[in-house]
Parts: C-alpha cells; sequence; structure tokens
C-alpha cells in the first residue's frame, strides 16, 4: 500500500525549512542593528516574500484608524513598487481583507480576489491582485498592522504551509508575542526526528541535527522575547536570563555593572562561591578585552590564560574547561557581562558565538526596558510622595469643601468647578496672584475621574525658558550639551492624570507650539527622540495675565488661546469677596495655632482693619500676616495696634473725608458684608439681623453690587 510521502524524508523539505530559519535569523540580525523603522520594514517585507518565495508582499501599519501601506517588494517589477505603496491604504471602516485580519487577529486568505467581497474595490483595481493572503502583525497588547504576499506573476496556487511561514514571519516582525505556529512546528519536527533518527542517511541525521540544534536555540530567542514585554526589575531579569541559559546545559553567572549594585555577582547552576573567586578577575578581563567591543569573547581553553590559581581550582573541580564572555550593552554603556561556561576545550565555534552574540543583543534589551521602566516608576512614586499631603488634606481635611468662602462670587467659582471638573475639558484659570489658583485646580482634578492618577504642577515662570522644553517633554542622552542621561517629561508623568501649568502666560512662542502640539494630537515630542510619545493627560492652565491682549501683541498664539480657553474661570481678588475674610481669618488661625499655646483671635479693631485694607497680594498675603501675627502677638487677643503698619495707614486713609453719598454707600456695604459674615452667608438670616424684610434685603444687596 502506498501512502503518502514522510515529509521529514523529503530534502526539499528540510531544506525549505533551514531556509526559513537563516530567514528568521536574519531578521532578527537586521531588528537589532537597523534604528530607522521606514528601511527596517521594507528590509523585512523583502526578506519574508524571498523565505516565502512569494513575488510580492506589502506591510500595513495601523496608524490610529487608517491602515497604511509603508513597505512594498515587487521582485519582477520593482519599479511599481513607489507607485502602489504610495496608492493603497484602508479606513478601518472599509470593507477590505486587510481590516478584517487586523479585527480578527488571525490570517485571511483570498483564492480570488475578484469575487471576494471582502476585498476592496480599490486595492483590487490598483494591484489587479487575484490570489493572495494576509498575516497579522501582533504587538504585546494590540495588532500593530498586517503582512501581505502573492505569487502575481507565477501564477501559482498559495499552499497552506506558505500562508503559514507569512504568519510566522509576521509574528516575529512584531516582536512582541511567542510565534506559537513556529513553536508548534518544532515540537512536532522534535518528535518526528527524535524517533527516525537511526533510519536516515548520514546526510539526513547530520541536517536533522543541525536543525534540531537551531530550533533550540530559536526556542530559547522567543522565550527572550517574550521577557521583553514584561514589566519587572532588574535582578528579577537578569535571573530570568540565567535561568535560560542554564535550560541549554550551561552554567551560567551575571557580572552586574549597574548603579547602585556595581559588581554583584548572580549565578545559576554553580554556587556561592563563584562570587567571591570570579569578581575581580572577570572585571579586569572586561577592562581590557570588553570595553570595546559588543561581540562575545570565548576563552576556548581556561589553562592557556592567566586566571588565579583558586579561581582555576574552583572550575576545574566543576569540570569546566571553556567559557564565554557577551558583554550587555545599553546606551548608556555596559551593564553587564555574561559568563557562560562549557564542560569541553573549544566548545565555542562560530556557531555557538554567532547564538550567544543574538541572545546578549535581546538580553540587553531586556535589562534596559526593566532598568527604564524602574528610573520611571521610582520618579513616579516620588512625585506622588510629594503630592500626598496635599491629596490626603484635601480628602480628610477640608472633605467636599476645596476653597474657603461662601461668598457669591465664590460661589460662582465652585459651582463652574462642580460642573467642568468631572468632565475632560481643558480648563484655564484667571486671577490675580494669591487668589488660589492652584487650589481651585486641585479641586477640578479632585472631582475628575482622573482622581486617582497623578496631578502633576510645573510653573511656567519659575524655571528658565532653555530648560523648560526638557521639563515638560523630556529628553533623550545626548539630546543637547549637559543631557547627560535620559529624563521622562512632566506630561508622561502625568499619564491618565492631570498636568496644571500656572504662569502659562510666561511661555515662549517655541514652547507654545509644542505645547498645542499636544492639546491637538495627544502625543510629546521629547528632545532628541526620533517619534513622538502618546499620551493621555488633562490640562489645566493658569495666569494672571491677559492673555487675549498679549494675542493681540502677537505674543501669545491664537490658536493655542482657543484651545486653553475651553472652559475658563475667574477668581475673584480678595477685595471683591470681603464676606469671605472673617472666615479665611479663622481658617488660618487654626493652621498656623501650632505657633501658640493658647488659641488666639482677632479683636472688632482688627477685623475692621482687615475688612478695609485692598489686600494687594490677596489670601496668600492674609494667610502670610496671620502667620506672622501669631508669631509675634503679645496675647491672646490681636488688635489693631499689632497689624502692620500698612494696613493701619490704610485704614486713617480710609477717614479721609468723602462726599456724604459715597460715604453712606461705603457704610452700609461694610455693614452688610459684616451681617452677612455673622450669619454664615444666609441671607434670610442678615436680613433678620438688620431687621428688614427678605424682599428689601435683596434689593440692597443689588444696589451695593453685592448679588
Amino acid at each position: 500500500m502506498i501512502g503518502n510521502p514522510d515529509p521529514v524524508k523529503d530534502p526539499q523539505f528540510i531544506e525549505k525549512k533551514l531556509r526559513e530559519l537563516s530567514t528568521l535569523a536574519e531578521m532578527n540580525q537586521e531588528i537589532h542593528s537597523t534604528m530607522d523603522l521606514e528601511r527596517l520594514l521594507q528590509i523585512l517585507v523583502q526578506k519574508a516574500v524571498i523565505g516565502v518565495n512569494f513575488e510580492r508582499g506589502l506591510i500595513y501599519l495601523l496608524e490610529g484608524s487608517f491602515l497604511r501601506c509603508v513597505a512594498f517588494l515587487d521582485r519582477v517589477r520593482p519599479e511599481q513598487a513607489s507607485r502602489i505603496k504610495d496608492s493603497i491604504g484602508f479606513r478601518m471602516d472599509e470593507t477590505a481583507v486587510e481590516v478584517l485580519c487586523v479585527q480578527e487577529r488571525v490570517p485571511v486568505y483570498v483564492q480570488d480576489a475578484r469575487t471576494d467581497e471582502r476585498v476592496s474595490r480599490k486595492f483590487l483595481k490598483i494591484t489587479d491582485t487575484r490570489e493572495y493572503c494576509v498575516a497579522p502583525l501582533l504587538g504585546r497588547s494590540s495588532v500593530l498592522g498586517v503582512l501581505t504576499g502573492d505569487k502575481f506573476y507565477s501564477k501559482k496556487p498559495i499552499l497552506p504551509e506558505d500562508i503559514q511561514t507569512l504568519e510566522l514571519f509576521a509574528g516575529h516582525i512584531g516582536l512582541a508575542i511567542e510565534n506559537a505556529i513556529l513553536y508548534e512546528e518544532k515540537k512536532r519536527f522534535g518528535e518526528l526526528l527524535e524517533g527516525r533518527v537511526a533510519e536516515r542517511t548520514s546526510e539526513l541525521a547530520h541536517a536533522n541535527e543541525r536543525l534540531s540544534f537551531k530550533m533550540k536555540e530559536l526556542s530559547t530567542l522567543f522565550e527572550m522575547s517574550k521577557l521583553l514585554g514584561k514589566s519587572l526589575h532588574a535582578e528579577a531579569v537578569s535571573k530570568h536570563i540565567l535561568v535560560m541559559i542554564k535550560n541549554l546545559g550551561h552554567p551560567c553567572a551575571m557580572h552586574l555593572r549597574l548603579p547602585g549594585n556595581g559588581g554583584a555577582v548572580l549565578q545559576d547552576g554553580l554556587d556561592d562561591g563563584y562570587g567571591k573567586l570570579a569578581a575581580a578577575p572577570v572585571e579586569k578581563f572586561c577592562e581590557e578585552r570588553l570595553s570595546s567591543t559588543n561581540e562575545p569573547v570565548p576563552i576556548p581553553d581556561l589553562r592557556s590564560n592567566i586566571w588565579p590559581s583558586l579561581f582555576l581550582r574552583y572550575l576545574g573541580d566543576r569540570s569546566i574547561q571553556s567559557m564565554l564572555l557577551a558583554p550587555l550593552r545599553a546606551r548608556e554603556g555596559l551593564m553587564a557581562v555574561l559568563a557562560i561556561y562549557a564542560a569541553r576545550p573549544d566548545f565555542f565555534g562560530k556557531d555557538q558565538i554567532g547564538f550567544f552574540s543574538a541572545f546578549a543583543q535581546q538580553a540587553s534589551l531586556a535589562l534596559e526596558n526593566a532598568l527604564t521602566f524602574q528610573a520611571v516608576l521610582d520618579r513616579k512614586n516620588h512625585l506622588e510622595e510629594e503630592n500626598v499631603s496635599l491629596r490626603e488634606k484635601i480628602k480628610a481635611g477640608l472633605k467636599r469643601r476645596f476653597i474657603v468662602g461662601k461668598s457669591p462670587a465664590m460661589n460662582e467659582v465652585m459651582d463652574l468647578v462642580r460642573k467642568v471638573g468631572p468632565t475632560m475639558a481643558t480648563v484655564i484659570l484667571y486671577g490675580e496672584t494669591g487668589t488660589g489658583k492652584e487650589l481651585t485646580a486641585n479641586a477640578v482634578h479632585e472631582l475628575s475621574p482622573r482622581k486617582d492618577g497623578p496631578l502633576i504642577k510645573i510653573n511656567c515662570a519659575a524655571i528658565p525658558d532653555d530648560l523648560l522644553e526638557s521639563e515638560l517633554f523630556g529628553h533623550e542622552k545626548g539630546a543637547f550639551t549637559g543631557a547627560y542621561e535620559r529624563r521622562i517629561g512632566m506630561f508622561q508623568l502625568a499619564q491618565k492624570g492631570t498636568i496644571f501649568l500656572d504662569e502659562i502666560g510666561d511661555l515662549t512662542m517655541k514652547t507654545q507650539t509644542k505645547l498645542l502640539r499636544v492639546l491637538q494630537e495627544q502625543e510629546v515630542q521629547p528632545l532628541g527622540a526620533k517619534s513622538p510619545v502618546l499620551v493621555d493627560v488633562r490640562v489645566i492652565a493658569a495666569t494672571n495675565k491677559d492673555l487675549r491682549k498679549k494675542m493681540e501683541e502677537r505674543s501669545f498664539r491664537p490658536d493655542l488661546y482657543y484651545r486653553l480657553n475651553v472652559f475658563p474661570i475667574h477668581l475673584p481678588p480678595l477685595r471683591e469677596r470681603t464676606m469671605d475674610i472673617p472666615e479665611l481669618v479663622e481658617f488660618f488661625l487654626g493652621k498656623y495655632a501650632y505657633l501658640k499655646r493658647s488659641p488666639v483671635r482677632l479683636d472688632e479693631s482688627a477685623m475692621k482693619v482687615f475688612l478695609r485694607y485692598p489686600w494687594p497680594g490677596n489670601i496668600r498675603e492674609l494667610e502670610n500676616i496671620i502667620e506672622r501675627l501669631l508669631i509675634i502677638a503679645r496675647s491672646d487677643v490681636v488688635t489693631a495696634i499689632d497689624l502692620p503698619g500698612e494696613m493701619r495707614e490704610a485704614q486713617r486713609d480710609s477717614r479721609d473725608v468723602k462726599p456724604l453719598g459715597l460715604a453712606m454707600e461705603e457704610f452700609k456695604r461694610e455693614m452688610v458684608v459684616h451681617v452677612l459674615a455673622l450669619a454664615g452667608g444666609k441671607k434670610s438670616k442678615a436680613a433678620e439681623m438688620l431687621g428688614l424684610p427678605r424682599s428689601n434685603f435683596s434689593r440692597l444687596l443689588k444696589q451695593l453690587g453685592m448679588r
């Protein structure tokens, strides 16, 4: 009985699989050596198309809601590449096989594009494609795009194994998930090859041995690629790396050169005595041989090198005769050195060095990612610790009241805060210095869905112009003179939270342009970075300047003004909300009560001066004066004589002779303010205390412009 031929005995089949592995290795090398994304994608589509033996291939990237063609290869008619590449793209709401592949996250096969309703008519008209297939480019948590291929010119049919190979290459291009298809093929091939080694010729046995070795190495590289997507600390990543090497049958160690733990040694397959004996000689070797190379350095026979005798005896007792030292580098320099040991001399040949070179490159990325993750986490925690005092005060001390005061002007402000807080709208706060803009920004943040996220504050006027851009948007190492390390910008630290930009009117035109881009595109471009970073941040701005006037003077961008001025809130100066002064005084007396052993109060004479003083510094000035009074007060009662000279002078000025009508109006206003303060802001109670009907009292408020 004639059955199906055994694919494992088919040399063409073995050759095809070896070609796939070679293509994957070439892709891996390009991923680590090519920095330009567009050039890298063109190289990868070329290698994928050739590796599958297709004639044409395209790579699309998902950009928002649009699928854009970024790379195209036509092996037969390369002059077609530019025209077709620039003509093809799909919106995510279009009917297209490529869109379906993104949505379903699985390969899609089209047998006849002319009759398949899933195919875009525009795509069919441009490419005249008949039979083709599409595979998704998968990232760690989303679809990055798709890879397509066909045999347009030869009209040869696309076989199932062609689709599998295309998906395999697409998964490797994504560099974010394990290639399940290739991994399952490896297991199946391993089981088939393991049971039939004895039946093969010496040539096939040798080919099988090479294939098994390569696939075992590739499996390790795939395990390493999975590590790239994990948020782990540097020590945990280092231990994962050592476990992978140990699983290949090699005792190993990692000599760390990181800030804070330089000289530390981690090991797997050795013992605790290794670190004491190996740290110094390996460090010396690194200084002499690894300081200027990125490639692993083999030591074929340990006995031929000058190593300390105790170290050689330690290795000899464990039957170790050769080693390989592989540097793990980041942009900042050498992070660590992998020491990989073998039981026989000359073990680390060309193939082993090539594999561990690729392994070390991915291990470097994983370790650098872990260090970056830790740096961002540490800085975020530091900023959250700085902010925790204010957040706890708002939640525990003030509860639902963020701002002291019950005057009509402040009630109107708080009504606006309550309305805009739960939204995602951009808010701008206008007000003189000391009117409470920062506290109002806190209130807006605490009332928003982002209240559990960070609230990052920055005073634009307090930072020099040449540093402000870096502070807001961050920078890469070497972006400018003095940029010795990478810095995460305030917008990235405020991710999923709120950023408060005080003194927004002092921004330079250049910084205004960058801020406008953040508001429009929700992305920032760190100085020296090659690509922007997406951010999800709510913006609250504040200023004591007239932005409309600055806009007319051409010192403030009109488009930025209208972007910021979505929901303006005007904070009244203290002189326009004098009825809040008694409550503010009580609040600050309580806040600074720790300065005196017994409670302190203001007598009627002092309170009259407080009510008549114009307060050019607003609430901040009032707070400072209360704190000063508590420090110098001679008794538990503060009188007018204890007040600063400028306040008493203002009191005397207010007694100058004035027209009777104006004096009467001022007297009425002062009386109403005083009674409202005694009545706790309740109009009905204040009217009763003055002996007036409620309607007459309301008319009096209207006449005095007090609403």
